[in-house]
């Protein structure tokens, strides 16, 4: 027969009750762990201590908490800008970093794109690479670069003639 007991944040589990008794019959182990909310990935003890029981020999047992990676999303910035401009400056926005968390909590992905100013008209990737994190599992997410026409402006050139001769040639 197994009980939890429901009042704690970590659940402990009992094994070995008899006679319907449950955890109202003896007095319960405290339960604590050194991990807490800001602790790091890994291996914490989840350690009982105390507890009684008139009609039965009361045995602890520790167990483990895991705490795993969060999910982090990188997210390259859509980009946009003319032709032959030099590229604007490639940036990459987070989601998902906890406990006060930012960039300097992480090796940040590099960021790139195969456009440059002599690209022509259209759209490019925007790639992210790498990076790594503790705490975090990261995820990159790749954005787009868009290369729009640059404006050319033709004029005609002013001319000049003289009366009742040809037109000049236009330019």
């Amino acid at each position: 027969i197994f009980f939890l007991h429901d009042d704690l944040p970590i659940s402990v589990s009992y094994s070995g009750f008899l006679n319907d008794d449950d955890t109202n019959t003896i007095t319960v182990p405290a339960v604590s762990t050194t991990a807490d909310a800001t602790s790091g990935v890994g291996d914490y003890p989840i350690i009982l201590t105390g507890g009684s029981a008139d009609n039965y020999e009361l045995t602890t047992v520790a167990s483990t908490l895991t705490i795993n990676k969060a999910t982090l999303t990188a997210t390259a910035d859509d980009q946009v800008k003319i032709y032959g401009s030099e590229n604007p400056q490639l940036t990459v926005d987070y989601s998902g970093f906890l406990n006060g968390d930012d960039t300097n909590a992480i090796t940040e992905p590099a960021v790139s794109t195969t456009a440059d100013a002599t690209s022509g008209v259209g759209d490019y990737p925007i790639n992210l690479t790498g990076g790594s994190a503790e705490n975090y599992e990261l995820t990159t997410v790749a954005s787009t670069l868009t290369i729009n026409k640059a404006t050319l402006i033709a004029t005609a050139d002013d001319q000049v003639k003289i009366y009742g001769s040809e037109n000049p040639q236009l330019t």
